[in-house]
């Protein structure tokens, strides 16, 4: 527990009998229960718009900031000339903005304090260790809410029980923060000042004065920001209140560390992905597309976000899950074989008759004559050179093996726009699909397979090489990778860390789509490759864990990033912080992630949170070796950047040099 020392000396030296009562009092605010945003006067920005909401009239003309201002300044003067005040009071102070209806404006108050406001698992687990050694349980609190709200929501949370007290500023008109209140409790529940420990965030009101009065005291430090967190507050150019939203959801992460949760998701994967469908959201809102299709399987985790958020009614996009691959969509396209393999070629790593033969689906046990004659010349895993490849596709072309790759495209084909058909990318209302980005192979690939259709994507990151618009039609980006020079240019790090991402939000339950086919009911479908069951339990719980993530802060997170603009900073700031700092308990999920999958993404994926070793030097020594050196440095980042203290300065190492090896 994050905790001061206790004082366990008092003051006033009294004698204090063994069989007497003890108290264990705690704080309630920033202690017991936190709420959802940084500053409290963030809630009076979702206050605001409840009160438009019900009270159009009288707030159209108060923007935001001016109602913040406007209900901070009538709490102060509710409160000149008495130690605390109450809602009531302040709500007469807001008089002349809501006058007849100022009991259900405080209401409503209420209603939006209870819904930021959750329990602090580290100091529940507390409060449960000192009830079952007998002690009773006290709450109290300076604050202008009423006592029988504080009960209720800490009833509700299962914090209180009947047998625990609350005592709160505005109902007695005494402070901690003057003592009184303190007083107040001793004189009520009797027994000496030494037998009250009091635990609290506040180093004047929950330390120093309860010690002064001869209490015991120790001072929560927990609801301070991680170093992380308070790197993220910062983000230059964003709003106070989406910046607010954003760091609290990371920290809700860390005060729940006691219940089945992922770091991983809550200090990086669980907003990133919000931010990814909100921003999606908000684009296509604004453009006039009706229809969502995440892209299987980089576009998971966003599409349970985007899912969440219209099930529960704050979007009519509707958002749909889209099995297809590079490789499914390629495939599907052949129509000959001379001329439409080049996407084979075009894969990184040498070629080998035996890797040909995948790609193709032809079974080596079963190929025609002349096809057999020229692979018996060549181990099955012997690199081809061009000329080698060049005379594989001549006797492919001209034997049955090429007819017969050419009539299994020509099934998948069908099968693939069936599938389409079925899922409304054809003939359906306006939409976009939804993907990590890069060169835009898969939107190409679909805009080829259906050419009736024009395409529209979404991605989280395009690069300046990706292919052009007549080939692969309209699309745009959160992070556009075409910066000009980068020696006087701060790339984003998504630029360096690709091969993260890919790992990071590739985490689907479920095998690359390798094709599409008609089932016994003659509906099309598509086939997945298979999976181990240990990888698939690991990324379901990572997938569950999103949607939870999703449900509770996806209201709070439509509220706050009310434009795609906003969405695209929070995110480039959120992937920046993370890439270059990575917390390390959500490190250990990536751990978990990389030795469950069987999958690699490419070079380097196995080993990016290890450290570095000397076959990692051996293959940056061949990348340079091939004049390679922009991909060497580019495996090596990655190889680097969710690597433990002190191999990750390595990375750093690399970023800083990279710009002069291009």
């Amino acid at each position: 527990m994050v905790l001061e020392p206790e004082d366990k000396a008092s003051p006033r030296g009294r004698d204090v009998s063994a069989t007497a009562a003890r108290y264990a009092c705690y704080d309630v605010f920033d202690t017991v229960l936190f709420r959802r945003v940084l500053d409290p006067t963030d809630v009076f920005r979702l206050l605001h718009g409840k009160l438009r909401e019900r009270f159009p009239a009288q707030l159209a003309s108060v923007g935001e900031d001016a109602f913040v201002s406007a209900r901070h300044l009538a709490e102060v003067r509710a409160r000149e000339g008495r130690q605390e005040t109450t809602l009531s009071e302040i709500w007469d102070e807001m008089s002349w903005l809501i006058d007849e209806e100022r009991d259900e404006a405080a209401r409503i108050e209420l209603e939006t304090e209870r819904d930021v406001l959750f329990p602090n698992d580290e100091i529940c687990r507390d409060i449960a260790a000192r009830r079952a050694k007998g002690d009773r349980i006290v709450f109290i609190s300076d604050m202008y809410m009423p006592e029988s709200f504080l009960q209720s929501v800490l009833t509700v949370h299962g914090i209180m029980q009947a047998d625990d007290r609350i005592f709160v500023s505005s109902t007695h008109r005494k402070t901690k923060h003057g003592g009184d209140l303190f007083r107040h409790v001793i004189d009520e529940l009797g027994g000496e000042p030494a037998r009250f420990r009091m635990t609290g965030d506040n180093r004047h009101s929950d330390f120093r004065m309860p010690r002064s009065l001869g209490l015991k005291a120790r001072r929560y430090t927990g609801h301070r920001l991680s170093n992380y967190e308070k790197r993220l507050k910062n983000i230059p150019g964003l709003r106070q209140f989406p910046r607010s939203i954003l760091v609290g959801s990371v920290r809700s992460g860390r005060s729940r560390h006691g219940q089945r949760s992922s770091r991983l998701v809550t200090d990086f994967l669980g907003p990133a992905s919000l931010l990814w469908a909100i921003w999606a959201i908000r684009r296509a809102e604004e453009s006039g597309t009706e229809r969502l299709f995440f892209m299987a399987r980089d576009g998971f985790l966003p599409w349970l976000s985007a899912k969440s958020l219209h099930d529960a009614g704050f979007t009519r996009i509707v958002p749909r899950y889209l099995y297809a691959s590079r490789y499914s969509l390629y495939f599907s396209s052949i129509r000959d074989v001379q001329t439409d393999l080049q996407w084979i070629f075009d894969q990184k790593g040498e070629l080998s008759c035996g890797k040909l033969l995948r790609y193709l689906q032809l079974d080596p046990a079963k190929l025609c004559p002349e096809l057999k004659a020229f692979v018996d010349r060549y181990p099955e895993n012997a690199p081809l050179d061009d000329e080698g490849i060049d005379e594989f596709v001549t006797v492919l072309a001209n034997s049955s093996c090429g007819s017969q790759v050419s009539d299994t495209a020509e099934q998948m084909r069908a099968a693939a726009r069936a599938y389409f058909q079925q899922e409304g990318l054809i003939d359906g209302p306006p939409s976009a699909i939804v993907d990590i980005g890069w060169h835009l192979n898969i939107q190409s690939a679909l805009q080829s397979l259906l050419p009736e259709s024009p395409m529209r994507g979404l991605y989280l990151y395009l690069s300046e090489t990706r292919r052009s618009a007549v080939e692969a039609g309209h699309a745009e980006a959160m992070i556009e990778l075409n910066v000009a020079h980068p020696r006087i240019t701060l790339r984003p790090s998504l630029w360096h860390h690709s091969t993260v991402a890919e790992h990071l939000f590739g985490m689907a339950p479920e095998g690359t789509c390798k094709g599409f086919r008609f089932d016994a009911e003659g509906e099309a479908v598509p086939v997945l490759q298979d999976m181990d069951d240990a990888e698939v339990d690991f990324k379901q719980a990572i997938g569950d864990e999103i949607l939870r993530f999703a449900k509770e802060w996806g209201p709070h997170f439509m509220h706050g990033f009310t434009r795609s603009e906003c969405c695209a900073e929070a995110f480039r700031a959120l992937t920046d912080e993370y890439f270059e700092n990575p917390t390390r308990e959500s490190l250990r999920s990536i751990k978990d992630s990389i030795r469950k999958s069987e999958e690699a993404l490419n070079d380097g994926t196995s080993a990016l949170v290890t450290g570095f070793q000397l076959s990692d030097a051996k293959r940056a020594i061949d990348y340079i070796r091939r004049r390679d050196g922009d991909k060497g440095t580019a495996w090596l980042a990655a190889k680097f950047s969710l690597a433990p203290p002190p191999f990750n300065l390595g990375g750093h190492f690399i970023r800083k040099i990279r710009p002069y090896l291009g």
